[in-house]
């Protein structure tokens, strides 16, 4: 009868502020060392039923026992104390109940505490399925105080595993979430911020810029120096994104020569002076290596949401790309701002786009390259 719910790489992890994941550990952490301090036990005995040999044997075990026999008294516990397990001898079992209610808001997706449930009557656990309490089990009247022992230990030695399970979960998180060839974001990483940050620039009213970058005829890079060479200017490129935008800005590499930058609470006027501060510092690096030395230029599409009008992730995605094409066709070096307005337009097919808009008295050729 006992279940746990354990961590999944496909979870949706609240992601970092900074555009850049920190370096990688070389090996994965190991399992937690056993706790030094006592585990904290609160048994909450609602029912008001002798439990003083279980307290007596928990503490026997080495555990910190805390007791509550009201609703009230519980509540001032669990506000003073956080425990490493539970033992809940309800008043009255019932889904959405209060009792069970208080031991739910006690459970965090990083740390959830386990509850051993006291029951006189086992179809009362015909709703257990729909109680937030990932690490549970249950012990039935007249209960065995060896039995419950056993019931708490089993639930905490769970609960280190979970814990363990959930480092290893974040390491290789890391892993895949850093590009290895330049450390910026990783496709499959940018993708899951860009879907959060879009539901917060939506639901606070912000605006939101996407840069599309793509290094101009990195195939003839590629084809006249080194394979080792063209790493080399994909490192150089993310240096520089790295250097030019914001810390709440996310930059990632999305392809072999494709890059983006998401730009929270930015306007396309401000994405403009953004994209064409990354046009020219690349342009201006001297990308040396071994016997070779290059200059290389990028083409910039660039789309924006000010959150007042319909669209998606993948749409703002579309037309940034598309943005990106209209940039490569006017001769590259170039940034080229999305600004179709066609009614039922999926950003793949035609759309209007312009050059950068003018910025201060300067004109719209500002925006792009010499």
């Amino acid at each position: 009868m006992f279940t746990v719910a354990t961590p999944t790489a496909s979870g949706t992890p609240a992601p970092p502020r900074r555009r850049i994941a920190t370096i990688l550990t070389s090996a994965p952490p190991e399992t937690p060392p056993t706790p030094t301090t006592p585990a904290t036990v609160v048994v909450c005995n609602h029912g008001r039923d002798d439990l003083q040999e279980l307290m007596e044997l928990l503490a026997k075990r080495g555990m910190d026992v805390r007791s509550s026999q009201s609703l009230a008294e519980t509540r001032r516990l669990l506000r003073e104390v956080r425990p490493a397990v539970v033992v809940l001898n309800p008043l009255t079992l019932v889904t959405g109940g209060i009792e069970l209610e208080l031991i739910e808001a006690l459970q965090r997706e990083d740390d959830p505490i386990p509850v051993v449930i006291v029951v006189d009557d086992l179809q009362l656990l015909g709703d257990a399925h729909r109680w937030q309490l990932p690490i549970r089990d249950f012990v039935r009247k007249p209960m065995s105080s060896s039995e419950t022992l056993y019931r708490v230990e089993l639930v905490l030695a769970h609960r280190r595993r979970h814990s363990t399970l959930l480092l290893r979960q974040r390491h290789l998180e890391g892993q895949i979430s850093v590009d290895f060839k330049t450390g910026l974001l990783s496709e499959q990483y940018f993708s899951r911020i860009l879907i959060l940050e879009w539901k917060r620039a939506r639901r606070h009213q912000d605006a939101l810029s996407l840069l599309f970058l793509d290094i101009d005829d990195f195939k003839a890079v590629n084809d006249s120096t080194e394979y080792t060479f063209g790493d080399e200017v994909l490192r150089k490129v993310g240096e520089t994104l790295r250097n030019t935008v914001r810390e709440t800005d996310f930059a990632a590499r999305i392809g072999g020569d494709e890059f983006c930058v998401l730009l929270p609470q930015t306007t396309p006027r401000e994405a403009v002076q953004t994209a064409m501060r990354i046009r020219q510092r690349i342009a201006e690096t001297v990308i040396h290596r071994g016997p070779y030395s290059r200059q290389v230029t990028v083409s910039i599409g660039i789309d924006a949401h000010d959150a007042r009008s319909s669209g998606s992730p993948e749409l703002l995605r579309s037309r940034a790309n598309h943005a990106l094409k209209e940039a490569k066709r006017r001769g590259k070096n170039h940034v080229w701002l999305y600004a179709g307005h066609n009614p039922g337009d999926n950003g793949s097919e035609s759309g209007n786009g312009k050059a950068a808009p003018d910025l201060e008295s300067g004109s719209a050729e500002q925006a792009q390259g010499s």
